[in-house]
């Protein structure tokens, strides 16, 4: 996937590592700002971390430098390429350095690596003190969802999108949308299905034939879950495979398909740290959105993705477990 980015100030590069029954996931995430100070991908392995500390700590701080990070389907191999001086056509001016992460051997080494066409990593830049809160929307796309989608990019607001698998097909076109405004998708099951009554096998097909869905039309697996009615029991954290994610607010959009009801169970209960429930398939949602927004961010809030509000707030996400909030 090509994406054009401007050249970015000095990047901070944080890889958090999940561990949940001995297997590890690496979730990338990145600030940036002037101050100059290197944070590095940490893998909880010291001879990976230090490889990796000490080439970094070689950078001059004239140096702009983003990363692409890339995991195959070796469970246990990550690839980190550090660029320096992007161009926005993707082209690399002064070269780039890749390391291949061995995490099963605990070995780090540097690569040759030519093909530049990588799905570089967004830049994230978040005042964190203001309050910030993440906007969701379940049980798409559909056609309304564009509707929302143009809501969002008209004010430059990032938000969470659990999409259901059965509704991806005829629908991909709205899915890479979601992923070129900087949207990110979750996983919402395949048949919105209540999970709790099904044996684990059920389970894992509704979660795993979404998932495969999403890889095939945007490229990138979900990383977090949300299933259907915000239900889970043991069965269900068993089989997830990611976090899993609910809600603090929910607007009753799905019940009271009035935008002034959304809009008002949203102000009267928001709170720093939140995840708002609303469904994309409304009209009265989008609505509600156009208001939703403006009023937030003069109330000091900020918009974030579900995975970045726990990465702002520092909550380790862990696969398995229930988030409604973060703080």
């Amino acid at each position: 996937m090509k994406k054009r980015y401007f050249l970015l100030p000095l990047v901070f590069i944080s890889l958090i590592l999940l561990v949940l029954d001995n297997n590890k996931t690496v979730v990338n995430k990145e600030i940036t700002s002037d101050v100059v100070s290197i944070n590095y991908p940490f893998f909880d392995i010291e001879i990976v971390d230090n490889y990796i500390k000490d080439y970094l700590n070689n950078y001059s701080d004239k140096e702009k430098v983003t990363i692409d990070y890339d995991y195959y389907n070796d469970e246990d191999i990550y690839y980190v390429t550090f660029y320096r001086n992007i161009l926005d056509n993707n082209k690399v001016i002064s070269g780039s350095d890749s390391f291949e992460i061995d995490v099963s051997s605990g070995n780090a080494s540097k690569i040759n690596k030519t093909n530049y066409e990588f799905d570089f990593v967004k830049y994230k830049n978040i005042d964190t003190n203001r309050k910030i809160v993440a906007l969701t929307f379940d049980d798409g796309p559909n056609y309304n969802t564009n509707k929302i989608l143009n809501i969002l990019n008209k004010y430059n607001v990032p938000a969470t999108f659990f999409v259901l698998g059965s509704k991806i097909k005829g629908n991909e076109n709205t899915l890479k949308k979601m992923v070129d405004s900087g949207m990110e998708i979750g996983n919402h099951t395949f048949n919105h299905l209540l999970l709790t009554k099904y044996k684990e096998s059920v389970i894992k097909r509704e979660i795993e034939d979404t998932s495969k869905l999403i890889f095939e039309v945007t490229g990138k697996y979900p990383t977090l879950l949300r299933p259907s009615y915000g239900s889970s029991n043991k069965k269900v954290k068993k089989a997830a495979g990611m976090p899993i994610i609910i809600w603090d607010v929910d607007t009753l959009d799905w019940k009271n398909h009035s935008s002034k009801r959304i809009i008002s169970r949203v102000m009267n209960k928001v709170k720093d740290g939140d995840i708002i429930l609303m469904h994309d398939i409304y009209s009265a949602t989008a609505n509600a959105v156009d208001n939703i927004i403006p009023m937030l961010s003069s109330m000091g809030y900020s918009f974030v993705t579900v995975s970045d509000l726990f990465y702002y707030k520092e909550v380790p996400l862990e696969k398995g477990k229930v988030y409604g909030y973060a703080r």
